[in-house]
């Protein structure tokens, strides 16, 4: 198998994971999306997408489950984006919100999507709440889209 088509597989605290191309370096995108994960247990997965370049796209860059990454954006991401607000529906047992994020100057620079165990009492509108807070403890990190794909030091 070609060295470039392996992939680093590495585990990280709460059930998070990194993945990697052999020899890459962690982008800032996957250490905040890990660190804000372990920083709220009401959260059971946590994704960031964004487009790095037209011919790659709109995909995850970020992500809590490995088997997430590189993943196509989909309605939601696409919904967040264009309507520049959150897009948060009922599935099973969970609710998935997906919020656009924004840099420094309010430009839509990606989406993030993040999954909560359905409570009792708990409706859209306590989930968007919820999502929009945790939204902006991302954003706080990201005042340019450049930011997100930055190696990690």
């Amino acid at each position: 198998m070609p060295k470039r088509m392996l992939f680093t597989v590495a585990a990280i605290a709460l059930g998070s994971f990194t993945i990697l191309p052999a020899g890459a370096a962690e982008i800032m995108a996957q250490k905040v999306v890990t660190e804000v994960k372990a920083a709220h247990p009401e959260i059971t997965g946590l994704e960031l997408a964004a487009t790095r370049s037209e011919q790659e796209g709109c995909k995850t860059i970020a992500t809590t489950e490995a088997k997430e990454m590189g993943e196509k954006c989909d309605k939601d991401e696409f919904t967040a984006m264009k309507t520049n607000q959150p897009f948060v529906e009922k599935e099973k047992d969970e609710f998935d919100a997906t919020l656009p994020i924004h840099d420094a100057a309010g430009k839509i620079i990606g989406t993030v999507g993040m999954d909560f165990k359905a409570s009792p009492g708990q409706t859209k509108e306590t989930v968007t709440r919820q999502a929009k807070q945790i939204a902006a403890e991302l954003e706080k990190h990201f005042t340019a889209k450049e930011k997100l794909f930055e190696p990690v030091k």
